[in-house]
């Protein structure tokens, strides 16, 4: 009993000592030292934020909030200490090459996508330096800073274009909110789709986006427009939304109506259903044919 209570032990701490070693994460040594080739500005900066949101922020959810996806093992806070203490090499090689339920986002995005994302990230690292001893000098920050922020769209039936002019409150007065980005969508069924690239308001707040002429909506021409602001975790969500008859018309025709492969019972092609009869019929009469024999020998 004793030996058998030894071996349960054992076998116990070894597999916490495995597990400890699993999540161990350690890049190799000629990769510590590899640095970005490009500053870590302000531009740099919020297109890592943006692909941080689309391929990141799933599993570690936002950074700062402390909210990732409870997976094991943890995928953890990138403004933690334990990302913090890694250098700019060990990040990339990491993001680069994956591991568990992370996967290699060499295949995913370029070197510069990778990039950006560890330069967003050491905007929550307050000790962070770079290793070749370079000052991050961002660009000239006018964003606007202030919140309230409210946005008023004027809408043009004959060029299709939409005017956002976004406003917000700033040291106790309503100012034009320039530097913000705003986003053009149209409302699909499995999310919403980008009409163009983010537009950043000017120093009046505009923002002006052209929608194309050729989009789909439903059989009158109509679909759902949608802006809204991209830094929703700055300013909250904030947006816009409209009914606009700006769309070609569709008119959507189910494959499942049709004589199909792949429709219902009652739309099936002919020819299956009578090689699919013709195959029953022969089938029963096959063993109706043998059900006579035996009871003919019963017989005889």
């Amino acid at each position: 009993m004793r030996l058998l209570n030894k071996i349960l032990i054992t076998g116990v701490l070894l597999g916490f000592t495995l597990s400890l070693t699993a999540q161990e994460w350690t890049a190799p040594a000629d990769q510590k030292d590899k640095t970005c080739p490009l500053p870590f500005d302000t531009k740099m900066q919020q297109s890592g934020k943006d692909i941080f949101n689309k391929n990141c922020k799933s599993c570690h959810g936002e950074v700062g909030k402390n909210n990732p996806v409870p997976l094991s093992p943890d995928p953890g806070d990138p403004a933690a200490e334990k990302f913090s203490v890694n250098t700019d090499g060990e990040l990339f090689y990491k993001i680069t090459m994956g591991k568990g339920a992370m996967p290699k986002f060499k295949d995913m995005l370029s070197e510069n996508d990778r990039w950006a994302i560890i330069s967003y990230i050491r905007t929550f690292h307050p000790d962070y330096k770079p290793a070749n001893g370079d000052v991050i000098a961002p660009t000239e920050d006018n964003t606007f800073k202030g919140d309230n922020v409210k946005l008023f769209v004027d809408l043009d039936q004959v060029n299709l274009t939409a005017t956002v002019n976004v406003q917000g409150d700033e040291n106790g007065e309503t100012k034009p909110a320039n530097g913000v980005r705003v986003g053009f969508f149209i409302k699909r069924n499995f999310g919403l789709l980008p009409v163009c690239d983010p537009v950043t308001t000017n120093d009046k707040g505009i923002a002006i986006a052209t929608f194309p002429g050729d989009l789909p909506g439903d059989s009158i021409g109509n679909y759902k427009m949608i802006i809204k602001l991209i830094d929703s975790d700055v300013f909250g969500e904030v947006e816009y939304t409209q009914n606009i008859n700006w769309g070609k018309k569709f008119i959507y025709e189910n494959p499942l109506d049709h004589r199909e492969m792949w429709g219902n019972r009652s739309n099936a092609p002919l020819w299956l259903l009578i090689t699919y009869f013709t195959l029953l019929l022969g089938g029963l009469a096959v063993i109706g044919w043998v059900v006579l024999q035996i009871m003919k020998l019963k017989k005889s």
